[in-house]
């Protein structure tokens, strides 16, 4: 019987997206987290195989970054959005793109994969593991500023930065406390695909 983590990443896919963009590197994450956070993502991800993450480059090597109204203040990270059961991973980066940003991808990079494994270190609490999957890309080249297409995106703010500032944004994120919202879980979680792309852009 095929697992959560067979459903959101198949063998077949991966070769397809090797196929399409070359060799790409998959980084394996555990990530510990509270057991309502556990509870959280593993009901957040039932509508979306995982994600896209992708970074919009200018010729000039700034990227972009993203603020929502819900996120603290002057926190911004790398925007990103879920892939939809049944749509094939780079028709997600170019409605993801076109949605939260109204660019259009005309090129990308395929960055790489991040897989994901939320876990419970508290066997007490009986909370099965959550699997999820980030496809990470670049889109170079970009010309002129973002435009929020879907306002139900709740974006209110963007930001161009050089690539070594991402060390300052995961490190921003590591720092989210650890409250009953679960922001200390989702800061950790988000600064992976912070390091993770600033290691492939370095």
């Amino acid at each position: 019987m095929p697992t959560d983590h067979d459903r959101r990443i198949a063998a077949e896919e991966l070769k397809g997206l090797e196929n399409r963009y070359g060799q790409f590197p998959i980084e394996h994450v555990d990530l510990e987290m509270s057991a309502r956070s556990v509870r959280f993502y593993r009901e957040a991800f039932e509508n979306r195989r995982g994600e896209i993450l992708f970074v919009l480059r200018r010729t000039g090597g700034e990227i972009l970054l993203h603020t929502k109204h819900k996120y603290p203040p002057d926190l911004y990270r790398i925007p990103g959005g879920g892939i939809d059961w049944g749509e094939p991973v780079p028709d997600s980066l170019r409605r993801e793109v076109r949605e939260e940003t109204k660019f259009e991808v005309k090129k990308e990079r395929f960055l790489g994969i991040i897989q994901y494994r939320f876990h419970v270190l508290d066997q007490d609490q009986h909370e099965p593991d959550v699997y999820f999957v980030s496809y990470v890309f670049e889109v170079p080249d970009v010309v002129g500023e973002p435009v929020t297409e879907d306002e139900s995106e709740g974006i209110s703010g963007f930001r161009w930065i050089e690539v070594d500032q991402l060390e300052n944004v995961a490190t921003a994120l590591r720092a989210l406390p650890d409250d009953q919202a679960g922001s200390g879980d989702w800061g950790r979680f988000r600064a992976i695909g912070h390091d993770f792309v600033r290691t492939q852009l370095r």
